[in-house]
């Protein structure tokens, strides 16, 4: 926290404004993802599960989303507007090969288009290559549960060919978007495709992306030495419903290690999760920086349906104001022990935070959570931690996986009967932080007085 002289008023007069600054060169940007926003994404693994799983909130498929492929220089205007500097956004691996071997030249020149809007803007690309999605006939080889060479061979493929496209427009690169939720949600819990319950497919499927991040990692650097490379990592904190029971704090230590220690442990040493005496070439030290995905927290307890909940049993801010459809309750702090976690970890490694926010129809709710997270983020700045960009999940309402369009994230209201884009007070507020590149004293006492802290169970 920085204490900053101005001159304000017709006077000049001096006074004192207690503000949360940030350093030089901090990048504020939103991050998407193609699958959610492009439209017309019919080639990939979630299209097929959009129209048979029965699993996507009120029928919602993605066949239009934003129509952002049609709309990017519109949607981009608002990354100026909002005055950011940085965009987070991927490519979609099914469009730029739809078939194995089929490469569509035309989609990968309608990206050159839009990465030329973006630097034309002077706004910095990071350029997510996997983000939950993969191609229909790789799903079809066998997807994540498929290890073969031959097999991975086809991302490194299309890694190869991203770099060489784009390599001269982008120094950002995200690897794999949240291997721990691909794996636990789609091999676990089964809500995401592939719909499977095994613990044993689960850790295999953390280890194929795993895999899939070296060659990734590999690839670009070949290309391009000095591009910088990350892993997008999500951290929930996880804690035991009842710190007194011994099974509750087995159970929250146990699911630690599956959804965060596994990723972490084998980025940080190599050695593959359950692999005990397995390590993956080149796996440590394959980052030269780690995203941060983070969100909300988790109770764990053997009493708790599903073992688990995400909330608190009467959260503060009413239950209303949990996050539409997910039901995660916010936990502002958690982000500042996130940020810690991740520095302990990798303590020379820089930090982007490339998602955060909350699904909500209450923008006033929206804006108060995001300065706690930003202070919280500053907290973390002023600790030493080398935090360099925040970027806020989502540019625009969209097609939020199984939630479909019940749960807007956007800092860009979407009215998706017309497609007609507003920006939202939280996306003035945004753009006024990026601006100034700090948080003012008047902003803090309006929105965010106090941190919001959710009512653990059992604490004192």
């Amino acid at each position: 926290m920085d204490f900053l002289w101005v001159y304000i008023g017709m006077g000049g007069e001096k006074m004192s404004v207690f503000d949360f600054s940030f350093p030089e060169g901090f990048l504020w940007g939103a991050a998407t993802s193609s699958h959610q926003i492009e439209g017309n994404c019919k080639f990939c693994n979630w299209w097929e599960w959009e129209n048979s799983s029965g699993k996507i909130a009120a029928g919602h498929t993605s066949e239009i989303a934003c129509d952002h492929w049609n709309r990017y220089k519109e949607d981009f205007s608002f990354l100026k507007k909002m005055n950011l500097n940085a965009y987070r956004f991927s490519i979609e691996w099914a469009k730029v090969f739809p078939e194995r071997n089929k490469k569509d030249e035309e989609v990968l020149e309608h990206y050159h288009q839009m990465l030329d809007e973006l630097l034309r803007l002077k706004i910095t690309p990071f350029v997510t290559l996997q983000h939950f999605c993969y191609p229909i006939w790789w799903d079809k080889n066998g997807g994540l549960k498929n290890q073969k060479r031959w097999h991975l061979e086809d991302f490194k493929k299309y890694c190869a060919v991203i770099a060489e496209e784009f390599s001269e427009k982008v120094r950002f690169w995200n690897t794999i978007n949240e291997p721990n939720v691909v794996a636990v949600v789609g091999f676990f819990s089964g809500e995401f495709p592939p719909g499977e319950k095994s613990y044993r497919l689960t850790f295999r499927a953390i280890n194929t992306l795993l895999k899939m991040h070296v060659l990734a990692y590999k690839v670009i650097k070949s290309v391009d030495k000095d591009a910088q490379v990350g892993i997008v990592k999500n951290i929930a904190i996880i804690r035991p419903f009842n710190p007194k029971s011994r099974s509750d704090r087995f159970l929250a230590k146990f699911a630690d290690y599956v959804y965060n220690g596994t990723t972490l442990r084998a980025l940080r040493t190599g050695k593959l999760s359950i692999s005990f005496f397995r390590r993956l070439k080149d796996l440590k030290g394959s980052s030269d920086f780690i995203g941060l995905n983070y969100y909300n927290f988790a109770l764990m307890s053997r009493k708790l349906p599903d073992l688990l909940a995400i909330a608190t049993p009467n959260p503060k801010c009413g239950k209303e104001k949990l996050c539409v459809g997910i039901g995660w309750e916010p936990y502002p702090r958690g982000l500042l022990l996130a940020l810690r976690h991740l520095h302990r970890e990798f303590p020379n490694l820089p930090i982007y935070i490339t998602e955060n926010g909350i699904g909500t129809n209450d923008d006033e709710w929206r804006q108060k959570l995001l300065i706690d997270h930003l202070k919280m983020s500053h907290q973390a700045i002023s600790e030493g931690i080398p935090l360099k960009g925040y970027f806020h999940w989502s540019l625009m309402d969209n097609f939020e996986w199984t939630h479909g369009y019940t749960s807007r994230f956007g800092l860009v209201h979407v009215d998706f009967s017309n497609q007609t884009r507003t920006l939202k007070s939280s996306g003035k507020l945004y753009g006024m932080i990026a601006q100034q590149n700090s948080i003012p004293r008047e902003v803090i006492s309006k929105y965010s007085p106090e941190i919001y802290e959710p009512d653990f169970p059992f604490e004192s």
